[in-house]
């Protein structure tokens, strides 16, 4: 098992005019761990993905589609208590019926945390950090992964989380609150505007790198920068993102152990498709 996704997934109904106008529906798998897992496994890496989805024919089908996909899906629990999330977007909205469903009465209790003893890489977004118990469960996950010395991951994306809480200035607070319980920030332009009211990274390295936090991936329109606590370097913006950069990261082998001594050259690797 290589990375290990904690998070939603739901039913993601996906038209191409506001949701409540729409006369037809993509269907597919959504959430960020869902997203995140599919790429990684596209790539040729394992991804396992850990979520609560309620045993019903919308539970089976995400993970039979995922499974299809070449996801793990060894470690989703199902629930007959709660139903599986269904989310509706389309143009400039989003309509999300989650806050009395299976993803998120995920709690600390129902974590397996033997599952931490293999998995080198966990990985997180923000959808999932409402306040509810799958908040509890991260925080268990985190704790659990960082005494199995896994490398901890968090991608922000508030502006993809935005319309899944009720309150923005508490999306804004809970991210500050995990940003230094991670070793490896991936960060957008909309996320740095979100966090500290600026696009430059410059002025938040000082911020950003607090407790736990050695490396941080940035990008904007044009670029992907890749930062330590000694060393900078960045790259004209392709194709990269989380999935593809931690992929480079595993197969070179890098854990946390080794984040501080992270030169300018290995970090190129990592962020430069012409390398």
């Amino acid at each position: 098992m290589s990375v290990l996704c904690l998070g939603e997934v739901w039913l993601e109904l996906t038209a191409d005019t506001a949701p409540e106008l729409a006369e037809a529906f993509r269907v597919q798998a959504g959430g960020w761990g869902a997203d995140f897992c599919r790429r990684y496994a596209a790539l040729g890496g394992q991804a396992t993905l850990l979520a609560r989805l309620g045993a019903d024919l919308f539970g089976r089908k995400l993970a039979a589609q995922l499974a299809a996909d070449g996801v793990d899906c060894s470690r989703l629990c199902f629930t007959e208590a709660a139903p599986t999330p269904v989310v509706f977007t389309g143009t400039d909205s989003t309509i999300s019926y989650r806050a009395h469903a299976a993803g998120l009465a995920f709690a600390p209790e129902q974590l397996d945390t033997e599952v931490f003893r293999d998995v080198p890489v966990l990985c997180l977004s923000s959808e999932g950090l409402v306040d509810s118990p799958l908040r509890l469960t991260h925080l268990k996950a985190l704790t659990a992964a960082r005494d199995a010395g896994a490398l901890c991951c968090y991608v922000p994306r508030l502006a993809q989380a935005a319309p899944f809480w009720p309150q923005g200035d508490a999306l804004r607070q809970t991210a500050l609150q995990f940003l230094s319980r991670a070793d490896v920030l991936f960060l957008e332009e909309s996320d740095l505007v979100a966090l500290f009211g600026s696009r430059e990274p410059r002025t938040a390295l000082f911020a950003l790198f607090t407790g736990h936090v050695q490396l941080i991936f940035y990008s904007d329109s044009d670029k992907i920068c890749a930062f330590t606590r000694n060393v900078m370097t960045s790259a004209v913006k392709k194709d990269q993102n989380s999935a593809l950069v931690l992929y480079r990261m595993e197969k070179m082998g890098i854990r946390v152990m080794d984040l501080p001594k992270l030169r300018e050259n290995m970090l190129k690797e990592l962020i430069d498709e012409e390398v």
